[in-house]
């Protein structure tokens, strides 16, 4: 995933408003109005406006086509540590307009930020990490833009993936892409009743997206009474934390 270094929100939301000025004028010898080439004092989520001193500071960690229509968003992240109420939050433009998610109060990995490629389409998600967990793990959101907003992708109002184990303590999981342009999760449950060997039975679960709305299609079990030491043969990505959307992320 590649990172735009040393590139601020604010200096991507100006260069926005700029393009959008030179494309309204009618011939070369129009002058721009200095005004036009500001950040716009517009709510953006709470207290938070576009012209907020902290968007300045707000480092550029992706580059992705969240929306699916046109050219690729920059997407900004204002730290959970900083003062002001844009703090924890996500920032991106469409078509030169600002909008913003903000993330609750954990904050996010950012190094860790990764793009999805949805098949058979042009949008792409954002695979997000929460901050890491003391008891070992962290939550995953996927973030994508519909009717020009930024905002979390979500199933039945929850995040389709959830919380992640990384201590070796949670069933085995994970989410990949459907050919049909949408999602998956695979989780595993404990085979009952409990046999001699760890067993597990292994669920298949699939959205189409609508926006930023997840829709189950289908929820399936491809799996019964699987041993532990055969699944972790057959189907080690269940076992990795690292593995979520591993056959659609951008390098």
């Amino acid at each position: 995933m590649r990172h735009t270094a040393m590139r601020t929100f604010g200096a991507v939301l100006s260069a926005a408003t700029l393009t959008l000025s030179l494309a309204g004028c009618g011939s070369g010898t129009e002058s721009l109005d200095p005004q036009t080439t500001s950040a716009p004092d517009v709510t953006l989520f709470g207290g938070c406006t576009a012209d907020d001193p902290a968007l300045d500071r707000a480092e550029v960690v992706a580059e992705a086509n969240i929306d699916g229509v046109a050219a690729r968003n920059e997407i900004a992240y204002v730290p959970a540590d900083s003062d002001g109420p844009c703090a924890n939050a996500l920032f991106t433009t469409f078509d030169g307009e600002p909008s913003a998610v903000p993330l609750g109060e954990a904050g996010i990995d950012t190094g860790s930020v990764q793009v999805v490629q949805l098949r058979g389409t042009e949008r792409q998600l954002l695979l997000v990490r929460g901050e890491p967990h003391p008891r070992g793990g962290y939550e995953v959101h996927l973030f994508g833009g519909t009717d020009d907003e930024i905002g979390e992708v979500l199933a039945d109002g929850h995040p389709v993936v959830g919380f992640v184990a990384t201590d070796g303590g949670g069933a085995p999981a994970t989410a990949t892409c459907t050919d049909a342009g949408g999602i998956a999760t695979v989780t595993a449950t404990t085979h009952e009743p409990p046999g001699v060997i760890l067993a597990w039975d292994v669920h298949r679960s699939t959205y189409r997206l609508r926006g930023n709305r997840a829709v189950l299609v289908s929820s399936e079990q491809i799996r019964d009474a699987a041993a532990d030491p055969l699944l972790r043969k057959e189907m080690p990505a269940l076992f990795d934390p690292d593995d979520y959307f591993e056959d659609c992320l951008v390098s």
